[in-house]
């Protein structure tokens, strides 16, 4: 099974203090015995938000992590990526973010119907096959 990992699962996952580690930690075997995938965007959200909150050390393990484990989609190598981002961000009305939005477009295009987060926002979605709510 295909899965793409969204931000909120991966830093609850890194981060002890997280209102929802434990619960990411249920899922850690879900994430070990299937495909999964994050994209830049995602890297850049995990690492930024590791960074403040747990300090530098942390976030270049959560890095190292991140990038020898998952397969990462490079969405810049999608035709016109942003601008089919910015047309899903304007059928949700702000509702999802930019990057929710990258998330969604991705999954159309990689064929990946499953989706493991705990944004409650992706609900919205048809299509997606949201996992941990």
């Amino acid at each position: 099974m295909k899965i793409f990992l969204d931000s909120s699962f991966l830093i609850a996952l890194i981060n002890d203090n997280d209102s929802l580690h434990k619960k990411a930690l249920e899922y850690v075997k879900l994430t070990e015995d299937n495909e999964c995938y994050i994209s830049n965007l995602i890297i850049n959200e995990v690492i930024t938000i590791i960074g403040n909150k747990l300090g530098l050390t942390v976030a270049i393990s959560s890095y190292d992590l991140l990038t020898s484990v998952f397969n990462i989609v490079n969405e810049y190598k999608l035709a016109d990526f942003n601008s089919k981002v910015m047309l899903i961000y304007e059928v949700y009305n702000t509702k999802l973010s930019f990057t929710d939005s990258s998330i969604i477009h991705i999954m159309e295009k990689e064929k990946i119907n499953n989706l493991l987060s705990f944004d409650k926002e992706f609900k919205r979605v048809e299509d997606i096959n949201l996992i941990s709510l």
